[in-house]
C-alpha cells in the first residue's frame, strides 16, 4: 500500500507528484489551478476535518510531474486523476475539489468516472475562454511560451491575487514565489485547453452535487458571470465568498467554512 506523505510515481504513463493523507472513508481529491501545484493546498488543507483522506498531485505539466508542450489533455488529465486514486487504494466515490482550471478537470472527471465523483466543489471554476476572447488568449499562451511567466505578471498578478486580501506579507511573497516557479510550457499548454474547450454544455451530465464558489474580487469570473455559466448543473448550489481568484490561496478559511457548511446538507 502507498505510504502517507508526499511521493512520486509512474501514473496512466507518466511521472506524478502526490501526496496522500489518508486518515478515513471519506476522501476529498485536491485539483490545483492553472499555474499551480500541489502546494496551492497547503493553507487549506489544516481546516479540513482530521478525520478525511485527502489526496492531491501536481497535474501533467505542472509542479514537479512530468513536462509537457504543446497542447494539454482534458480526458488524460481526468483519467490521471483515476489512476492514481487506484494507485493509492482509495475505493468508493470521492469528494473532488477543483480551483479554476483544475475545475474543468473535476467537470471530466466527473463525466468520465461518475461512480467515483461523490461530488464536486468548484472553486472560481474555470471551463473554458468565450469565442471572442480565444485569440487574445492564444496571444497571451504565444508571449508565455517565448518571455516565460514574466511576460504575463504585471497583467495577472494584480488582478489575480487583490492586495488587500493578503493576510501578511510573507504569504504573499511565498504565494508568488510558487507562481513564478511555474513551468511556462506546461502553463501554456494547460491554458490552451481552456481555449479549446468549453464545458458549459458537459455540465448537464454531472450526476452529483456540486458547490460552485465564486469570489467577489474575482476579475476572471465575476459573481454574475459564475452563476450563469454553472447554470446547467442538475444540483447546484451557488455561492459568494469575499475572496479573489485563487480562493484557496488567499481565502482558506472562507472555502473551508463554505465547504463546511454546504456539506453539512448534502
Amino acid at each position: 500500500m502507498i505510504a502517507d506523505g508526499t511521493s512520486f510515481a509512474l501514473v496512466n504513463g507518466a511521472a506524478c507528484r502526490f501526496d496522500l493523507r489518508r486518515r478515513g472513508e471519506d476522501t476529498l481529491i485536491l485539483i490545483h489551478e492553472l499555474g499551480g501545484s500541489l502546494n496551492s493546498w497547503d493553507a487549506l488543507l489544516p481546516l479540513f476535518d482530521g478525520r478525511l483522506t485527502i489526496l492531491r498531485c501536481d497535474l501533467r505539466g505542472a509542479g514537479m510531474s512530468q513536462k509537457l508542450r504543446g497542447i494539454n489533455d482534458l480526458d488524460v488529465l481526468a483519467d490521471d486523476i483515476a489512476a492514481l486514486a487506484d494507485l493509492c487504494a482509495l475505493s468508493g466515490a470521492a469528494t473532488i475539489v477543483g480551483a479554476a482550471m483544475g475545475a474543468a478537470v473535476a467537470v471530466r472527471f466527473a463525466t468520465r468516472h461518475p461512480k467515483r465523483a461523490r461530488s464536486l466543489v468548484l472553486l472560481g471554476p474555470a471551463l473554458g475562454v468565450p469565442a471572442e476572447r480565444r485569440e487574445a488568449a492564444r496571444q497571451v499562451v504565444e508571449a508565455i511560451e517565448a518571455g516565460g511567466m514574466d511576460a504575463i505578471a504585471d497583467a495577472i498578478l494584480p488582478r489575480a491575487f487583490p492586495e488587500d486580501l493578503w493576510d501578511n506579507a510573507a504569504t504573499k511573497d511565498l504565494a508568488l514565489a510558487r507562481w513564478y516557479g511555474a513551468d511556462p510550457e506546461g502553463y501554456a499548454a494547460s491554458y490552451r485547453v481552456l481555449i479549446e474547450h468549453d464545458l458549459r454544455p458537459e455540465l448537464v451530465e454531472v450526476d452529483c452535487p456540486v458547490l460552485v464558489l465564486a469570489g467577489a474580487y474575482d476579475p476572471f469570473g465575476p459573481p454574475e458571470s459564475l452563476e450563469a455559466g454553472t447554470a446547467r448543473l442538475p444540483r447546484r448550489t451557488f455561492r459568494t465568498i469575499e475572496a479573489g481568484h485563487f480562493m484557496a490561496v488567499q481565502s482558506p478559511a472562507l472555502v473551508a467554512q463554505a465547504m463546511r457548511g454546504w456539506q453539512e446538507g448534502v
